[in-house]
Formats: structure tokens, C-alpha cells, sequence
């Protein structure tokens, strides 16, 4: 499995998870009367997306290839 079909496979699951945390962290922060946009915690949400695409994407080439995921 190549990078591009990994990433149209969760694509959907990828995207649900970054938008219910954005929904979530821009109503804690309404809540709490922070500004809505802060760019060096924001930046950790990018990061961290990042992250967890390159683990699910390494996951599936891993699977593809005939190895155990342990």
C-alpha cells in the first residue's frame, strides 16, 4: 500500500479526529474567555496531527507488507 492510498483510506477517520479536536479546544477556550487563535499552542495541534497521520500511514504499509503490527 502506497502513502496516497493509506491516506485516502483514513483520510475520513483523520479528518473527523482533527475537527472534533479543534471544536473541542476552540470551546475550552471560548469558555474560558482566551482568544479563539493562538499560534504556538495551535502550531501543537498541527504537530501532533502530523504525528498521528505518519503512524497510521506507517501502520497500513506495515500490514501490506505481511508483517505482524507488534
Amino acid at each position: 500500500m502506497t502513502i496516497g492510498q493509506s491516506l485516502r483510506k483514513n483520510g475520513p477517520f483523520l479528518v473527523a479526529g482533527l475537527g472534533s479536536a479543534i471544536v473541542a479546544l476552540m470551546l475550552m477556550r471560548q469558555s474560558g474567555g482566551e482568544p479563539l487563535f493562538q499560534p504556538q499552542s495551535d502550531f501543537g495541534i498541527v504537530i501532533g496531527a502530523v504525528i498521528v497521520a505518519a503512524y497510521v500511514v506507517y501502520q497500513d504499509t506495515r500490514e501490506s507488507n505481511g508483517k505482524p503490527n507488534s
